[in-house]
């Protein structure tokens, strides 16, 4: 009997065993102690966090994506007007590691307003034709290890009319995202303001994006036409093809979710000012853009809402959620020229906790070094790789999610207190190296800067 009960206390002990191993980390989640905190700071090109200066793309970040291995940022900075970037960054260093650049025909530059990033090593930038009339299109950037970005191709999502007319079609790209589904990679581009289309490409040639005929109708679908959409925002689209969306309709705002060929709405969240949507695990994010600034935490299946986590001190506007290896990453962007964009995290593991607490020592321990050296700049940076643009190049411009008069504001005041822009370089896509290390004892010389309360 005794040798009976020693083998089912074994093969209990085994089984309790093996579902605590089974169980998704997230079941482990505490959302009460889910804690949003400023991980990097960025003032009109002054990234605060790791005393260094981003010499193109200086506020306004509202394109935002994050690698699959967590090694590495992306942000899409807007302003000042016509001289928008894309800025990579080192997360483990929250150093500025290169930036893209699109110039249009009239030597403008596109506004990178939606980014997407693949498991390969491509980053899919969304532009707007500057300022924000006539044309939408999206590059494809090849990024490295070492901090390179290079431009793989260019193509065209939609045309409407002369390109930069502000008589014609206002349009511009919020929401990009790219997904592997099955043996082929698709993105997807939400195009709105005077339109509301969400496409679909295909990708699995970064070199020879094709639009995918069988998504939709022809490849899009006019979610203004099939749904009511007054306006679409940002997405996230799952491994199985379903669509999650954010954006409002004539009678309400929130989250939505479709079929994988985007013709059927299959659930529906109401959210006030839902702006941007992340999946996680067994769990969806949507964050709102304006106050109160937080993000909801929903149950993927039944969307009920599990925890409401409480936007950071000086929230502004939260555009895009995501989380990989266990930390929650958030876009913050700035609302005004005296405002901090951020990249704002949580722990949402154990895991993520510890990477997060090494990663944070790592950039105090940097700092500190770079603060004790000469006024010799510590990396300068290397000469600019660039492509030359297409005859048929198109541009847009982008408003802040609060009001057109915010990004006006934006692009005036920022211009202003932001270092000298470098000569623009000439072509379509722009690779550039960006890491000045900046003493700082020369940065009050170089930036006016608003400290928060």
């Amino acid at each position: 009997m005794k040798s009976v009960l020693k083998r089912l206390s074994a093969v209990t002990l085994l089984l309790l065993l093996i579902t605590a191993l089974t169980i998704p980390s997230s079941a482990a989640t505490d959302w009460s102690t889910v804690k949003l905190e400023e991980y990097i700071l960025i003032f009109n090109s002054y990234v605060e966090t790791s005393d260094t200066v981003m010499a193109y793309g200086f506020t306004c970040m509202r394109g935002f994506t994050v690698s699959p291995d967590g090694k590495y940022a992306f942000g899409g900075f807007l302003n000042p007007g016509g001289t928008s970037a894309v800025t990579m960054f080192d997360l483990s260093t929250a150093l500025p590691l290169d930036s893209y650049i699109h110039d249009q025909a009239d030597n403008s530059r596109s506004y990178p307003k939606g980014l997407a990033v693949d498991d390969r090593g491509y980053l899919y930038v969304g532009l707007a034709y500057y300022p924000n009339y006539g044309s939408a299109d999206f590059s494809v950037v090849k990024y490295t290890d070492n901090g390179e970005l290079t431009e793989v191709s260019y193509t065209n999502i939609l045309t409407i009319g002369t390109p930069g007319d502000k008589s014609g079609k206002k349009m511009g790209i919020n929401g990009a995202d790219v997904q592997k589904i099955g043996n082929k990679y698709y993105a997807y581009f939400v195009v709105n303001y005077d339109v509301d289309f969400l496409y679909r490409f295909d990708v699995t040639d970064p070199q020879k994006p094709v639009l995918d005929t069988t998504f939709g109708t022809e490849g899009r679908v006019d979610i203004a036409a099939k749904y009511s959409f007054s306006e679409g925002q940002y997405l996230d689209v799952d491994t199985d093809g379903t669509i999650y969306l954010c954006g409002s309709t004539a009678t309400d705002a929130g989250m939505y979710i479709f079929s994988a060929d985007g013709n059927t709405l299959l659930n529906h969240y109401a959210c006030a000012n839902g702006y941007a949507v992340g999946l996680w695990e067994d769990y969806i994010f949507v964050t709102t853009s304006k106050s109160p600034v937080v993000i909801h935490v929903l149950d993927k299946i039944t969307l009920a809402e599990v925890a409401t986590i409480t936007g950071h001190d000086g929230a502004n506007s939260y555009v895009y959620v995501t989380a990989v290896d266990g930390v929650l990453y958030v876009a913050d962007q700035a609302s005004s020229a005296t405002d901090y964009d951020g990249i704002i995290v949580a722990p949402l593991t154990a895991d993520g906790s510890a990477l997060l607490s090494q990663r944070k020592a790592s950039i105090a321990a940097n700092l500190a070094a770079a603060q004790t050296t000469t006024g010799v700049p510590v990396t300068t940076p290397s000469a600019a790789t660039t492509t030359k643009a297409p005859a048929s190049t198109t541009a847009t411009t982008t408003i802040s999610p609060a009001t057109d008069a915010a990004t006006a504001a934006l692009t005036t005041a920022a211009g202003t207190a932001a270092v000298t822009e470098p000569e623009k370089s000439s072509g379509c896509g722009s690779s550039l190296a960006l890491t000045f290390l900046i003493p700082a004892a020369l940065i009050p010389a170089l930036i006016t800067k608003k400290k928060k309360e």
